[in-house]
């Protein structure tokens, strides 16, 4: 549902973008001007100093909780900071100046902007969606933890996934040969506790199978029949 709500929530905020870079354009060939310019860089003035608060309140809380809702409300919250700093850049400009094609100038700008950002919250949310994998880098660095293990002489099906805030881990662990099935469980549970270790603000769900031996051939011959 977390990523879910992201998804939908990106989409919205795209579309946003979309709606400005489209007044933007039609500001920009209508010549229109903008009026009471006094007050509304008053308003922009205030509107910007509290979203920005807002802003840092949900950055903070989503580092710390590696929500992707959060991470997608700072968007929205953050989209609104650049569009409200990017309007009173140019009342200031236009009040200054008279200079009126600058306010839509910037609507451009802001609108690209608030379209990628968008994207990319998108983006996060379909893989989680699709049940993708964990990140290259993150699972070379579980590779590199097993292969470490001397006591483990090879391993097989290594599967990942993450669901929201959750990474999963499936792997099978082949030790060597006469080691204790104590031993085993031992260094089975060091390799899991290194591997919670690489992102300690999500949760890990690692499923290590202990085999004696490398079964994944007659694994895969059972799957084929």
């Amino acid at each position: 549902m977390e990523a879910l709500a992201a998804v939908i929530e990106g989409t919205i905020i795209s579309v946003s973008g979309v709606f400005i870079f489209y007044e933007a354009i039609k500001k920009l060939y209508t010549g229109e001007t903008t009026h009471y310019l006094d007050t509304s860089i008053l308003v922009m003035f205030i509107s910007l100093v509290l979203t920005t608060l807002l802003v840092l309140f949900l950055n903070h809380v989503a580092k710390k909780t590696n929500n992707m809702v959060i991470k997608s409300d700072a968007l929205h919250y953050k989209t609104d900071v650049f569009s409200n700093g990017a309007i009173l850049v140019s009342l200031i400009v236009i009040y200054t100046t008279g200079i009126d094609f600058i306010d839509s100038v910037m609507g451009i700008i802001i609108s690209l902007y608030i379209i990628y950002s968008a994207y990319e919250i998108i983006k996060d949310g379909v893989y989680i969606l699709l049940d993708a994998a964990l990140e290259d880098d993150i699972v070379d660095q579980i590779k590199q933890i097993i292969e470490e293990e001397n006591q483990i002489s090879s391993y097989h099906y290594l599967k990942t996934r993450k669901s929201g805030n959750t990474n999963f881990v499936d792997v099978h662990l082949v030790f060597n040969e006469g080691i204790s099935l104590l031993k085993a469980h031992s260094i089975g549970d060091r390799v899991e506790e290194k591997i919670t270790q690489l992102s300690s603000k999500e949760e890990w769900v690692i499923n290590a199978h202990l085999d004696p031996y490398d079964d994944s051939f007659i694994n895969d011959q059972e799957n084929k029949n």
